[in-house]
């Protein structure tokens, strides 16, 4: 049990199903990520939420939380610090690599300087342990409004109000706070350009500063994959499923001659040993990469150079 285990004070008297602001928006209510390790805490936050009417997910995990929100893509994150694997202000630094997702704080941790560091590493809110029920519904109906106006001024101006950094999670649809993707989202043009690296996708060629690289087919799916996503996290997950096939695939091995590999640890290391030799063939130093970017835990990403 983290020292962020704090007892929570009795709740107050039970408020309606549904949010003011949900009600107001005529929006369903968000759903929340709940990142607690005390499995009583956390179990006592779920109850609530669910007698308010909020669908919700659970982590016990620092990296659990991280990959939980690059996939399921929750509208609002309450957030423990004193996780048993990585503090709670490192997981707040690593979501803000490529979500703007609401994160409301919730720990133990009462020093200016604790609340300070959580705060200018990017979380939105924070909230002392022991809480009211109250007090904590009242913080995330508070962030319900600022989703709400957000959401109306991205309908007001989808390209002016769309967040320029990317996030969200393979495959869902976009939430509040959260732009989502697709390996297919938009028509990619016949030949990819990003600084030297040249894609042409109807020739199936490489080039990098006008010199072919020579890629086997695994390779290049995966390189096709992320140059559809430039600028933009795709998990390992989204990843394996996009390349090599969905799990139960048992398929014959298609390009490339391997098959979806079997067990998560192997399906990542071989997806691991294939993006470093990828690397070699496009970067000029692997250990500063300019076109691959790895987010630890969570996946990678494509930059645009």
């Amino acid at each position: 049990m983290s020292s962020d285990a704090t007892p929570i004070e009795p709740s107050a008297p039970a408020e309606p199903a549904t949010s003011a602001a949900s009600v107001a928006s005529g929006a369903p209510a968000p759903t929340i990520l709940v990142v607690e390790d005390d499995p009583e805490v956390r179990a006592f936050v779920a109850a609530t939420l669910d007698a308010h009417g909020y669908a919700h997910r659970g982590a016990s995990t620092g990296r659990e939380a991280i990959a939980l929100a690059a996939m399921s893509a929750p509208d609002i994150i309450l957030l423990d610090l004193g996780l048993p694997d990585i503090d709670g202000i490192e997981v707040v630094r690593a979501i803000r690599a490529w979500s703007v997702v609401p994160i409301i704080v919730v720990s133990a941790r009462s020093e200016d300087a604790d609340k300070i560091g959580a705060l200018d590493a990017g979380a939105d809110d924070y909230v002392c342990k022991p809480f009211s029920v109250g007090e904590l519904l009242a913080r995330i109906r508070a962030t319900e409004r600022h989703l709400a106006i957000a959401t109306a001024a991205r309908a007001a101006d989808p390209a002016g109000a769309r967040p320029a950094s990317p996030a969200g999670a393979p495959g869902t649809a976009a939430a509040p706070g959260v732009t989502s993707f697709s390996a297919s989202a938009a028509p990619a043009p016949a030949v990819f350009r990003d600084g030297g690296l040249a894609i042409d996708y109807s020739a199936g060629v490489v080039t990098l500063d006008g010199a072919e690289v020579h890629l086997t087919p695994i390779e290049y799916r995966l390189l096709c994959l992320l140059s559809r996503n430039v600028g933009k996290v795709l998990t390992h997950r989204y990843i394996l499923d996009q390349v090599w096939g969905s799990r139960d695939d048992s398929a014959p091995a298609g390009a490339g001659g391997a098959g979806r590999p079997s067990g998560q640890a192997g399906d990542l290391a071989t997806l691991r040993v294939y993006m470093g030799s990828l690397r070699k063939k496009i970067e000029r130093d692997t250990a500063h990469p300019r076109y691959i970017q790895t987010h630890v835990g969570v996946g990678y990403r494509m930059m645009s150079v």
